[in-house]
């Protein structure tokens, strides 16, 4: 690519794939939208080949070579603005902002401890934490959209660095005075019973593949898609449920009390990983992922795991 090319061309391209329309990328980076037209043709004149398919239906679809050079130019740019952030602030403070993607049903048990800490140290960084599926989340890290993703172990997708944080094992919720809560179940213990079933990409298959490898079937009761939910359905006395994370309460939103109890320790575990996207990172990628990977090694995070061993 030549030096013809533009770090402001570079972005308003990379805008325009991940926004899917020349007016959407304009409106982000806050230009007229025939200086990013004018971008979009430069970048496509310097390559020598259509990289956008423009529909007037849809809007602009790229090629296969327009989404990849997009994502290159992404990496590009978060290089510059890496090396310029680390110049200006001499690594004295973290500043700009931070976008988070999570995939763990009780984050809010941890991520807020260990961020807002560093926020009141560095005023100058933003930081916003987003909800979605372990899919989503490496989607969105790989067009741009995050910078940093917690997500369960599934398929890494290719362009992603990831650490290992937790393994976490299953275990039972149940509410105080059920038989089980008393001491350790099995999975046809909590066969026996009315289940509660997190419905999320990730937990319920993990769910469902336990039961089904042993040969067991339990009665779905009922389905929820947030932790909160099913652990108030739980304790209003809607079945048992079985979850991979504790949070740092025993009651639900409700004010039912609940009671976390291991299975045993031979059930597979959900892994939680933290993953960025390949090439150098911006300094306050950095920070956090080296705080969380400290987090996951410490007693904190321990406490978030039920085990028999524990």
């Amino acid at each position: 690519m030549s030096a013809s090319v533009s770090l402001r061309a570079m972005a308003a391209f990379a805008a325009t794939v991940e926004d899917g329309s020349i007016a959407a990328a304009a409106r982000r980076l806050n230009i007229a939208a025939s200086a990013v037209a004018a971008a979009v043709d430069q970048v496509e004149a310097e390559v020598g080949a259509a990289l956008l398919v423009r529909t007037r239906a849809k809007g602009i679809a790229p090629t296969e070579e327009g989404r990849v050079l997009a994502v290159r130019f992404r990496a590009l740019l978060e290089d510059c603005d890496s090396v310029l952030e680390d110049a200006r602030a001499g690594a004295a403070t973290l500043s700009g902002h931070l976008r988070i993607g999570y995939y763990a049903p009780v984050a809010p048990a941890f991520l807020p401890g260990l961020l807002i800490p560093l926020q009141q140290a560095n005023p100058a960084l933003e930081i916003t934490l987003i909800d979605c599926s372990a899919d989503e989340a490496q989607a969105a890290l790989l067009a741009g959209r995050l910078d940093l993703i917690l997500f369960a172990a599934a398929p890494v997708r290719s362009g992603i660095v990831t650490g290992k944080l937790l393994d976490l094992p299953p275990y039972v919720l149940a509410p105080l005075g059920h038989p089980i809560a008393q001491g350790r179940a099995t999975l046809a213990d909590v066969a026996a019973h009315p289940l509660v079933l997190l419905d999320l990409p990730v937990a319920e298959p993990y769910v469902t593949a336990l039961f089904r490898e042993r040969g067991l079937a339990p009665r779905i009761s009922a389905r929820a898609n947030t932790t909160e939910m099913v652990r108030s359905m739980v304790g209003a006395g809607a079945g048992l449920a079985v979850l991979n994370m504790r949070p740092r309460t025993d009651r639900s939103y409700g004010g039912e009390g609940l009671a976390s109890v291991p299975l045993p320790d031979d059930l597979p575990p959900i892994t939680l990983l933290v993953g960025r996207a390949e090439g150098r990172p911006k300094r306050a990628v950095a920070v956090v992922q080296d705080l969380l990977l400290g987090w996951a090694s410490g007693p904190k995070a321990r406490d978030l795991i039920v085990s028999q061993k524990g």
